[in-house]
Parts: C-alpha cells; sequence; structure tokens
C-alpha cells in the first residue's frame, strides 16, 4: 500500500448517508497511514465534522456547477498541499474535483451515489458506484461500463453493538427504526399508513430517526394525528449515534421510493438487526429477501404492514433474520472491505496517471 494525499470534495450542508460516509472513509483511510484534507462548504454539519476531526480543511463554497473562484480555491489547495488525488463525491462534489484535477493535473476519480443522477460525469471520469443499481444506471445513460467500479459503502463495526436486542415485556410494543432524513423520497408516510393499518396487533413503536425540512416535518406530525397513531411514534430529530440507536432496536424499516444503496441499511446490517424494506435501486444488494430481511413494493402501505405484522409476532425470525444480516455485512460492507478496495484504485488512478494512462 502506498500512502496517499487524499482531498475528499464533497458540497452539503445537512447531515445524510453521504456525509456520514465522508467521515467514517477520512477516518478509516488516515487510519491506514494516508494523509486526509476535506474540500467543501465550512458552515455544514460536514465542514464542522471534518475539521472537529482534526484533517485539514478548505472552506470551498462551490456555488452551483459554475463557480471559478471555488475551483481556483481547491486547485490552489491542493497544490500547495501537494494531493496525489483528488476524491469527488455525489454530482458537484465530482464536477469540481474533475474540474480541478484537470486544471491543476492532479488524478482523480468520483463516486456516485445516486441512481437518478449523471449529468455531469463524463466517459473519461474513473467512476465508483455505490451499488451495481447505480452502476447499471450510469451504463444506461451512455458511460462506459469499464470505467465504473462498483465499491459499495462501508461502516465501521461497532463493537458489541451487534448484540441481540434486550428482551421486551410481555405486552411490550416492538421498537421499530426508520433512520434518513425527513424527506418524501425516504416515504415516511408509507410507514405511518403501515403502522395505522397494523393498529395494536402489534404493537409496534415507530422511532423516526433523522433530521429534515420543516414543512415535510410538519406535515408527518400532522398526518400521525390524522392517522390517530401519536401516541406509538417518537420523532427523534437527527442522531450522531447511530449504533447505539439500533442496539435499542428491534427492527429496522426503509420504505424509501429511491434508494442507491442506503447507508442505514448496511449499519443495521452491521448491529445485526433484520430490516423490511423496499424493492429499488440498491436495497436487494443489501437486504438479503428472507435471508436477511423481507423486501416489499414501495409505495405500499399494506405489503409493509402485513410484513411488520408477521415479523412483530416471531422473535426467533426476526433472530435468524438479524445474525444473517451480520454475515452479509461481514462478507460485503465492513470499512476493510470498502477501504482495501479503494486503495487500489487510487493507486491504479495515480499510476496511470503518472504513466500517461488515462
Amino acid at each position: 500500500m502506498v500512502p496517499q494525499r487524499i482531498v475528499l470534495v464533497a458540497h452539503s450542508h445537512k447531515m445524510g448517508g453521504i456525509e456520514r460516509h465522508v467521515v467514517s472513509l477520512a477516518e478509516a483511510l488516515a487510519q491506514r497511514g494516508h494523509a486526509i484534507a476535506f474540500a467543501g462548504p465550512a458552515d455544514g454539519w460536514l465542514g464542522e465534522r471534518m475539521a472537529a476531526s482534526g484533517h485539514v480543511c478548505v472552506d470551498v463554497a462551490m456555488k452551483g456547477m459554475f463557480d471559478p473562484w471555488s475551483a481556483w480555491k481547491l486547485a490552489r489547495f491542493s497544490r500547495q498541499w501537494q494531493a496525489t488525488v483528488l476524491h469527488g463525491h455525489a454530482m458537484r462534489g465530482g464536477r469540481y474535483a474533475d474540474w480541478v484535477g484537470r486544471w491543476a493535473g492532479i488524478p482523480t476519480l468520483v463516486t456516485a451515489h445516486s441512481t437518478n443522477a449523471w449529468k455531469w460525469l463524463h466517459p473519461r471520469m474513473h467512476l465508483v458506484a455505490v451499488s451495481d443499481a447505480v452502476r447499471r444506471h450510469l451504463v444506461a445513460q451512455g458511460l462506459p461500463a469499464d470505467r465504473i467500479q462498483v465499491i459499495y459503502l462501508g461502516v465501521p463495526d461497532a463493537d458489541g453493538e451487534h448484540a441481540e436486542p434486550a428482551a421486551r415485556p410481555d405486552g411490550a410494543p416492538l421498537r421499530v427504526g426508520v433512520i434518513g432524513r425527513l424527506d418524501p423520497v425516504k416515504g415516511q408516510d408509507i410507514a405511518l399508513g403501515a403502522l395505522a393499518r397494523l393498529g395494536m396487533a402489534g404493537p409496534v413503536r415507530l422511532l423516526f430517526a433523522g433530521a429534515g425540512s420543516s414543512e415535510w416535518t410538519e406535515w408527518l406530525h400532522a398526518q400521525a394525528r390524522v392517522l390517530g397513531v401519536t401516541e406509538w411514534v417518537d420523532f427523534l430529530g437527527q442522531v450522531d449515534n447511530i449504533p447505539q440507536l439500533l442496539a435499542g432496536l428491534d427492527l429496522v424499516i426503509a420504505p424509501s421510493r429511491r434508494e442507491a444503496l442506503s447507508l442505514a441499511l448496511v449499519e443495521a446490517a452491521a448491529a445485526g438487526r433484520p430490516c423490511i424494506a423496499t424493492r429499488i435501486g440498491g436495497i436487494p444488494e443489501v437486504v438479503l429477501d428472507g435471508v436477511s430481511g423481507v423486501l416489499v413494493p414501495p409505495d405500499d402501505p399494506v405489503s409493509l404492514s402485513e410484513a411488520l405484522s408477521q415479523l412483530a409476532g416471531d422473535a426467533d425470525r426476526r433472530s435468524a433474520l438479524g445474525r444473517a444480516a451480520r454475515q452479509c455485512y461481514e462478507q460485503r460492507f465492513t470499512i476493510d472491505v470498502m477501504c482495501e478496495r479503494l486503495e487500489a484504485l487510487y493507486q491504479k488512478v495515480v499510476t496511470g496517471h503518472r504513466e500517461g494512462v488515462s
């Protein structure tokens, strides 16, 4: 392994899966001997977290996709810091990493985190897809398959946090988590609809963990009142310690309408928690239907409610699914597996650049 000097480039002001991935990636790469810097807005959750973690940071606003001042600042910093590779994340981070890499002569790669975005990607880029679903999407848009490598998001293994959930007293509700920013694409309204259909058959306590826009959050609160499930729902807001949250849950559901992979589901697998999730995007690559969890159609509160009802009354099946989820994590989604594949790609990109091979 040749140590690299890596600038992680990402535009963000809120906390979500991409942001948490960048933080854990930076920590893991630093522990493996690489020098890490962060380029992005300093006034967002990600910028503040990277600075608090002790990483070198440069405040790059990236206002829109054509911000020469931000590109110049990033290029100047990358040269002065002697970066050996720029690693852009998502469309805007990828756009600026590629722009500056070509301008400053620094090898670059870009991670695509979405199954519905591709405009700012081009055939000469070295691309990382976070799932095979993302890779298929990019190939369908005309990007060359041989330039796209699937590297799953890895998460740290929280020691002891994958123990079996604590036993529930008789009649106590099943503790079910919906983890992710509050946004219509995450399908929290479907979870509420399923809970209303479930009634007291469970019973189930639904915990929403994630920040969101005030409009959608207010609508969800109102919908919970309309459906009569307020007493069975907790809105926790932004939760920083996801492993600790998962340790207190019996089950995780992800009723998403679109998902490239879902970091929350990977974290649930690491914690050994069974999941019910929609059969879309990269989710089936994390949740193996009938093996480590249950897959249901999107926008279908009836199917979600039925799956919840079945698992709520079957502790042995929940335990079996959770153990299989943990095995899936150990085989495919550890931080070491992700870093080893990224390190090999960094070396390939840097060597190719040095030898004049694009």
